[in-house]
């Protein structure tokens, strides 16, 4: 089996060429929503407010998306010229249901062990700084403009209630027209884990309702790994 730097490794990188979204017009819907709820307007540059600040960071790891961050084989989301860019959230969590056996990235925060399915992951990028945002949420660290999009960064520490720590890596993800960082303390290893270890019934087993949680996976060594729920994180960030 492929260690997770060999995996990686073989995946196709991301462009660095990509266009700096300058108006409403060459950002999704997402992007334009996130925009008018933290900064009251729908450009990330010009005379309304702060510019977002573009970053240039150390990838550590490509992810497992073509070039364009389409997931081959799922129908997506299109930008605003009629390309897919990431997977349909609905199919996405339908497919990841019913398949006999997923892949997921798992990664540590605060001793305790999360997954992403390989899906939604882009790359992994070493920590940067971003553009803080005036009233924003303690888990929203603030925005980057990362490869010519609007970037959101999460402090995935405040919004599950975590001891504080440091946090050095960034998860860059893409779900519902919206690119998204996850800052992590570290990715710990690939998951190729079969449908029959993964409870989807998250109430049942934590004794409380999380909707930032979507499934479990039971460990060989009977230790719990939380599969967290992008579509819930990335509807926080939109929706007023």
């Amino acid at each position: 089996m492929k260690t997770l730097e060999q995996y990686f490794k073989d995946q196709p990188l991301l462009p660095d060429d990509i266009t700096v979204p300058r108006n409403g017009k060459d950002l999704t819907s997402a992007e334009q929503a996130f925009l008018r709820k933290y900064l009251g307007f729908e450009s990330p540059s010009g005379d309304q407010g702060p510019t977002i600040q573009a970053v240039t960071p150390e990838q550590v790891m490509p992810g497992p998306t073509s070039p364009t961050g389409v997931v081959h084989g799922t129908k997506g989301a299109t930008d605003p010229h009629g390309s897919s860019i990431d997977p349909d959230p609905a199919e996405l969590q339908k497919t990841l249901r019913e398949q006999p056996e997923l892949q997921l990235i798992g990664f540590r925060l605060a001793d305790q062990d999360y997954a992403l399915p390989i899906e939604v992951i882009q790359e992994v990028i070493r920590a940067v700084e971003p553009t803080k945002l005036p009233s924003a949420p303690t888990f929203l660290s603030g925005v980057v403009n990362l490869r010519g999009r609007v970037t959101p960064l999460v402090s995935l520490r405040n919004l599950l209630r975590l001891p504080p720590g440091e946090d050095l890596f960034i998860i860059v993800c893409r779900h519902g027209g919206l690119q998204v960082g996850l800052q992590i303390q570290a990715v710990s290893t690939m998951h190729r884990v079969k449908q029959e270890r993964i409870d989807w019934a998250v109430e049942s087993l934590l004794g409380v309702q999380n909707e930032m949680i979507c499934g479990l996976i039971r460990s060989e060594n009977q230790r719990l790994i939380s599969i967290l729920s992008l579509d819930h994180l990335v509807q926080s960030l939109v929706k007023s």
